[in-house]
């Protein structure tokens, strides 16, 4: 799809949707961890437009120190004057957003990045700063 911001009014509204913070606690010694850091766009079709929702999921592996999960949205309000040109229904909206708005993911993924950053400082550590863009997916083994 050319454009596909172009079928949206140009106001779009970011809200924090969601923080989930556990505390783990290992079992057994554990004497080196792996970071996993997972990125999420989902798309919602609304009556008036789509809520795109962007989640970062930090874990450890193994299990242990915390699990960390942070969900941005942000609300796009279909324009009028493009009703009827695209069957929604049809269309990955989720892959459109992630392929043709890169700006408008950056501006997801740096408020998550931020979020994370200062979650997991407010116990005095240093914090763990995640990239303010796509974590590419962990290669198959």
């Amino acid at each position: 799809m050319e454009n596909f911001e172009r079928y949206f009014l140009h106001e779009k509204k970011i809200h924090l949707e969601n923080i989930s913070y556990e505390t783990v606690k290992p079992e057994g010694k554990i004497t080196q961890v792996k970071l996993g850091v997972k990125d999420t766009i989902v798309a919602q079709l609304l009556k008036n437009g789509v809520k795109i929702n962007f989640n970062r999921a930090v874990n450890f592996d193994p299990e242990g120190i915390f699990s960390l999960s942070v969900t941005f949205s942000m609300m796009m309000i279909f324009d009028a004057s493009t009703a009827g040109e695209v069957d929604w229904k049809s269309t990955d909206i989720a892959g459109e957003f992630r392929n043709s708005c890169p700006h408008l993911l950056t501006a997801l993924m740096s408020r998550t990045s931020l979020m994370i950053a200062q979650i997991t400082a407010a116990g005095g550590q240093n914090p763990l700063v995640t990239p303010a863009s796509p974590v590419p997916a962990p290669a198959q083994e």
